[in-house]
């Protein structure tokens, strides 16, 4: 092999290499990123049932309150 041919593949090796890398870190990213999204959507899930009941109280008390019951 010639000396200018071995050069330029340690140059791609090198390139090559060095994007395996990249690519790994955004794949760990990607994986944390997902765990984060799991948990928040969980988070939501859980506020999203809670403001509904606590909607649902507020209306039973209107309703109360309406008809005259003290609360």
């Amino acid at each position: 092999m010639s000396e200018s041919l071995n050069a330029e593949l340690q140059h791609w090796q090198a390139r090559t290499d060095d994007l395996q890398v990249a690519l790994e870190r955004v794949r760990e990213e990607r994986d944390q990123l997902r765990l984060i999204l799991e948990t928040l959507q969980h988070g939501y899930d859980t506020a999203t049932r809670e403001l509904a009941m606590f909607k649902q109280m507020v209306d039973r008390m209107r309703i109360a309150m309406s008809q005259g019951a003290e609360l």
